[in-house]
C-alpha cells in the first residue's frame, strides 16, 4: 500500500511546476479576453498573454475599463513552465504587479 501512496504522489507531482522565472517588460495594453490579459512589447516585438493575474495586481487597476487599452505599463510577471500529461512543456504567464507609465 505504501508503494502505491508513493507512486501516485510521483505521478502528482510530475505534473507540478518545473521551472518558475520573475520577469519585467514595458508593454502596451491590448485589452483583456476570455480572461487573459494581453500586452505587446515595441522593445522585444512581443505579445504577451497573460492567464493569471494576482489579486494585488488586478486591485491597482480595472483591467476591463476599456479606456486601459493603449496604455503603457511595466508589467512584472512570473514564467512557469509545466509538463502536461504527454510529457510536453507549457508556460503559464502571471501579472504579479502593475506599474502605469505615465507619458510627458
Amino acid at each position: 500500500m505504501k508503494i502505491a501512496a508513493i507512486s501516485i504522489l510521483l505521478l502528482i507531482t510530475s505534473f507540478l511546476k518545473t521551472n518558475q522565472d520573475t520577469l519585467t517588460v514595458t508593454a502596451t495594453y491590448e485589452g483583456v479576453d476570455d480572461g487573459v490579459y494581453y500586452f505587446s512589447s515595441e522593445e522585444d516585438f512581443n505579445t504577451y498573454a497573460f492567464k493569471e493575474i494576482e489579486d494585488a495586481a488586478s486591485s491597482k487597476y480595472n483591467m476591463a475599463d476599456r479606456k486601459l487599452i493603449g496604455t503603457d505599463f511595466e508589467v512584472t510577471y512570473t514564467s512557469e513552465e509545466f509538463l502536461d500529461e504527454e510529457n510536453e512543456t507549457y508556460e503559464v504567464l502571471t501579472i504579479t504587479d502593475l506599474k502605469l507609465i505615465k507619458k510627458n
